[in-house]
């Protein structure tokens, strides 16, 4: 048989189907246009909630955003690795919090997109710690700032001012999605577009641009942390293998830190109306278990009558503990230079350490 001309089978291919010329198609909206977006890639997608409220991925618009931000955030091979080690220390101590001030635990992605759970991370505008909470806010929510103790860079101390911050809030908004867009935006910028637009869905305002994928950056970061073999059909192998690697061990508590007062529910009401001004200087709002030296202390500062330990037994008082407490003091010799010059012999002298 001989063979097709060339010309041939172009002729048969642009007759069966022809070719759209009506309109052009830059390269650079190549992946953007609804005709790619609504083919078989569309069918993969996957369900996707912050909090319990459902994400719109039927819309093209949210749809775009959403793939854009996942597969920026998972090219970042070692960035993402990182964040995954540093998630995996600190995520036992921000859970605890956020259940008990009813906060969804979604929420704990919130500093990774903020800071990367870095502490020394400061922004431009001067908001810095875990949650990136500015000077002014931050004095509002009760923490002390400036000078060398600075309270947002303490995490429990921190997660409890941001506990209050969202939940005034959600009562303002009344939606989780929008209390993390105010977080980022500013409740302000967040009422004024609404009223201004007459739109309370975040995902149909138009709003800054930061602000319009925050929401998106912090999904992101809990799909690939969460699921990420979800979505291994839009990532390199290597990056899969990236997303999936075990964390060292040693990046994991032991055994997460547990505080049995944490879950009662009568807690967050009792610490908050012990005091009319709410905030993290309430010590009862976030109890720790106080360190060995503290328990060994607590026995011999109480009333030695009504004496009682930390358990609520009765507490002894060896004399052999009792002289733990004397602070001894020695003397040592030390030895003074020869001066050049002088002739004088080296003495040593005695001083109190």
């Amino acid at each position: 048989m001989a063979a097709l001309k060339p010309g041939f089978a172009l002729a048969n291919l642009s007759a069966s189907s022809p070719a759209d010329t009506s309109r052009t198609l830059s390269l650079a909206d190549a992946l953007n246009t609804p005709s790619l977006l609504n083919g078989d890639t569309v069918q993969a997608v996957i369900p996707v909630s912050f909090c319990g409220e459902a994400v719109p991925m039927e819309e093209t618009s949210v749809l775009r955003r959403w793939r854009h931000t996942i597969m920026a955030q998972g090219a970042q091979e070692e960035c993402m690795f990182n964040v995954r080690k540093r998630a995996a220390g600190f995520f036992p101590i921000i859970e605890p919090i956020l259940r008990l001030y009813g906060i969804p635990t979604d929420f704990k992605f919130l500093p990774l997109a903020e800071s990367e759970l870095i502490n020394d991370c400061v922004s431009p505008k001067g908001a810095s710690g875990y949650w990136q909470l500015m000077p002014g806010t931050a004095r509002e929510l009760g923490l002390k700032v400036g000078g060398d103790n600075d309270e947002r860079y303490d995490l429990r101390k921190a997660t409890v001012a941001v506990c209050h911050y969202l939940r005034d809030l959600h009562k303002e908004l009344g939606s989780w999605t929008l209390v993390a867009a105010a977080y980022n935006g500013g409740i302000s910028q967040i009422k004024s577009r609404m009223r201004q637009q007459s739109q309370r869905n975040y995902y149909k305002l138009r709003l800054y641009r930061e602000t319009s994928h925050y929401l998106f950056r912090v999904l992101a970061y809990k799909e690939l942390l969460t699921s990420p073999r979800r979505y291994k059909r839009m990532f390199s192998s290597t990056a899969m293998a990236s997303l999936t690697r075990p964390v060292p061990r040693w990046t994991k508590p032991k055994t997460a830190r547990s505080t049995p007062e944490l879950a009662e529910e009568t807690t967050v009401v009792a610490a908050t109306e012990a005091s009319p001004t709410w905030g993290p200087r309430v010590d009862r709002t976030v109890l720790e278990a106080p360190s060995a030296i503290k328990q060994w202390l607590a026995r011999f500062t109480a009333d030695p009558a009504n004496a009682t330990d930390l358990d609520g037994k009765r507490a002894g008082f060896p004399l052999n503990e009792l002289m733990g407490l004397v602070i001894l003091r020695f003397r040592r010799p030390r030895f003074l230079r020869k001066k050049p010059g002088t002739g004088r012999r080296p003495m040593h002298l005695w001083e109190w350490v």
